[in-house]
């Protein structure tokens, strides 16, 4: 007595499985159906009994990762227990409290809530081109070259960073301007700024004294100098909170002085580059 293996097709006088479902009617009679016609179809494979919807050879025993773009997989909530519904069951809780609906899995005795970590913040950027900073008048630093922005919280022509979400943050500012007779007793603060409540965040100060010539005969007289500093604060901001990086100064008695930098970006060994740049980072 011999064995006889049938295939059925639904809406395919072509079927590629032990039960093949032409959902869109559009496979051809003969040979393999392209992708984009198997993607409405629905495949018993003949030899493991695992089912593909819109998978022509289906991996696992449901397997739905197809060409098309709804491979989403609706779930519904249930008022099963855990131990009930046995471990590896997935549900839908729309009614998780205090944090919303959550996709929870049950390890056989209780409802776990499953975690996608989230995209954390990471930002580098550094300044190529030239800003001046007025004495005495709190300046945004804008117009940023961004080098890295994973989550894409920076705005570099204004230089406000947005929080993506609740969370706790660290900036780091490294700033040099150039150089410049400065006053005896200067100072420079870094103000980490929030400009839609006109409120300073956080502020780091460095002071300067003057530089002295090294010889007797010039021993009253001044040199340039290079002010220069970083400042590193962490802050626990809420969603949506802007910051902006600000500097303030008394290094001249009046008008203003340029941040050190390169027109050259694109030679990192210019001795004018990488001196002024700003890293946030998400914890």
């Amino acid at each position: 007595m011999g064995l006889t293996y049938a295939q059925t097709g639904i809406g395919t006088q072509n079927p590629q499985g032990a039960l093949h479902v032409d959902g869109g009617k559009d496979n051809a009679a003969t040979g393999i159906p392209t992708a984009t016609q198997v993607s409405n179809d629905v495949i018993i494979n003949k030899t493991t009994g695992f089912i593909g919807l819109g998978v022509l050879a289906p991996k696992v025993k449901l397997d739905m990762r197809s060409a098309a773009n709804e491979n989403a997989l609706g779930l519904g909530t249930t008022n099963m227990s855990a131990v009930t519904a046995a471990a590896g069951a997935v549900r839908y809780d729309v009614n998780n409290v205090p944090v919303g609906a959550k996709i929870e899995v049950s390890d056989g005795s209780v409802w776990h809530k499953a975690y996608v970590a989230p995209q954390k913040a990471v930002v580098v950027v550094r300044k190529v081109t030239s800003q001046s900073i007025i004495q005495g008048s709190a300046t945004t630093i804008d117009n940023w070259n961004v080098v890295r922005d994973m989550s894409n919280s920076f705005v570099p022509n204004t230089g406000e960073f947005t929080a993506p979400r609740d969370g706790t943050y660290t900036f780091l500012l490294t700033f040099n301007f150039n150089s410049a007779v400065i006053n005896d007793g200067s100072r420079v603060e870094s103000q980490f700024y929030n400009p839609t409540t006109n409120t300073v965040l956080a502020s780091v100060y460095k002071t300067f004294g003057q530089s002295m010539t090294g010889t007797s005969d010039d021993a009253n007289s001044t040199r340039t100098t290079q002010a220069g500093g970083s400042s590193t604060v962490t802050l626990t901001l809420s969603a949506g909170t802007k910051v902006v990086a600000r500097l303030l100064h008394t290094l001249v008695t009046s008008g203003s002085v340029s941040l050190r930098v390169t027109s050259d970006s694109s030679n990192p060994a210019n001795p004018d580059d990488g001196f002024n740049n700003l890293t946030i980072i998400e914890h």
